[in-house]
Parts: structure tokens; sequence; C-alpha cells
């Protein structure tokens, strides 16, 4: 009699530790199936859309995002990238490629990384997220990336062929009196390391012969994105908040040029 209750017992908990396991396997499942829908209809239609509404349901409040970008390093609290975003062309009105794909989804309990690629203007960006669920949602808490489109030799060639315009423009400084030494050595030293981004063909700053106030400065990118990036580069930001109060009206001229023999 004993031996038959223990038998009957062993089967009972081994049906329900098999139970337990199913459920947990099927929680994991339905999770992850939770955030890949985050990041199909939230995330990447977010980004292609530049929709400050969809994106803010994804993060958490406090997000960091860290990685390289063209090689350079990348740091951002959630408020700046935001801020980027909003102020950038949307890669939809660019009418240049876009495409997100979720590469893979790691569940453990409340806590999950989603490995996914983006590619967007000339950028491929390969990125990890670190997604918390928060009172029953997933939410982003932190993202990791890196534009890997050096590496995609046959994307970046296509990319080439395609569609990789230079990027050329004239930009146009006007000093206010009293600033003019100030604001001439910061430009010298934001240029000298201008000079050094992998997108930079060019960028050459003059003043004007009959106006030393303005400062004419000739600007060819390898393409429009790299533009882009320059403006959002430490020693570009720097520049910028330094010049403000220095120039006229606080601005920045920019003309667009395009080659005749394009």
């Amino acid at each position: 009699m004993k031996r038959i209750f223990l038998i009957t017992l062993l089967a009972c908990s081994w049906w329900a530790t098999k139970a337990q396991n199913t459920v947990k396997m099927e929680t994991m499942h339905a999770d992850s199936a939770a955030i890949s829908q985050i990041l199909e209809k939230l995330y990447f239609k977010g980004i292609y859309e530049g929709d400050l509404d969809l994106l803010k349901q994804v993060y958490y409040k406090g997000t960091l995002l860290f990685g390289d970008v063209k090689g350079q390093p990348y740091a951002k609290t959630l408020d700046e990238y935001l801020t980027g975003v909003a102020n950038r062309q949307s890669p939809k009105n660019s009418g240049k490629p876009f495409k997100g794909e979720v590469l893979s989804v790691r569940v453990t309990n409340s806590i999950a990384v989603a490995e996914v690629k983006v590619i967007m203007y000339d950028f491929v960006y390969q990125e990890y997220l670190s997604f918390h669920k928060i009172d029953g949602q997933w939410l982003l808490v932190n993202k990791m990336i890196s534009d890997i489109a050096q590496d995609a030799s046959s994307l970046t060639k296509d990319k080439v062929t395609k569609g990789g315009k230079k990027f050329n423009l004239i930009a146009t400084i006007e000093i206010l009196p009293g600033f003019e030494a100030a604001v001439k050595k910061a430009m010298v030293t934001m240029a000298a390391e201008t000079r050094k981004e992998a997108g930079v063909e060019l960028f050459l700053i003059n003043t004007k012969k009959d106006s030393p106030q303005t400062i004419l400065i000739y600007e060819t990118y390898r393409s429009e994105a790299d533009f882009e990036l320059h403006k959002t580069l430490p020693h570009s930001k720097v520049f910028f908040e330094f010049v403000k109060g220095k120039i006229k009206d606080d601005k920045i001229g920019v003309n667009l040029l395009t080659g005749i023999d394009n």
C-alpha cells in the first residue's frame, strides 16, 4: 500500500513539474512575442516616421544609449536622443531605404534582451536592447548600438552605386562685435577635429576680405548622413554652445550646393 502511495505521489509530482515548465515556456513565448510586437509596431515605426509619441511608449524615462557611430563614441540620455529625432529629417521623408529587423529575443522572468538591425540613411545599426517588465509592461531600459555599415561591404557598395551622393554646402557665421577673436579661435579648434571625421572630405574656413566678422565655411561630406552625424559629435556641440550670444541671431546660415556635374 505504501509503495502504491509513493508511486502515485511521484507521478503527481512529475506531472506538476511538467505542467509548471509548460506554463513557464508558454509565458516566455508570450513575452517574446509581446516584445517583438513592441519593436515592430512602435520602435521601428517610431524611428521611421520620427514619431516621438510612439517612441515614448517604448522607452523607460531613464534609458541611456551608448555605442559607436562611424567609429566615433556615442552616448546620449533619452531626452538628448528624442530631441535629435525631433530635429532631424525622418527616414520616411528622406526617401532613403529603411529596414528594421528583429534578429532574436531572449526572455528570463522579468528581463529580456532583443537583438535587432536597423538600416537607415547610410547607417547599418546592430543594436542590443535591454527590456524590463515594469507593472506588467515591457519597457526598453538600455540601448547599445554599433554602426556596422563599413563591415557590410556588399551593402555599402550598393549604397555608393545607387545613391551615395556627396553633400556640399557653404555655412555662414556673422560674428558680433567684440567676439571676433574668441569665435575664430573656437572655429579653428572645431575645424581641426571635424577634419578627422571619416565622412568629411573638405572643411575649409575663410573670412570675407571686406568683412572680417563674416566666416564662410566650405564643407563637403561623403553623404547627407555624414553631415547629420557631424552636427551631433562632441566637438560640434561644444562649438554650437560656445557661440551662443556671440553670433548674429544665434544662427549659422547654410546654403546647400549641387555640383554642375551631378
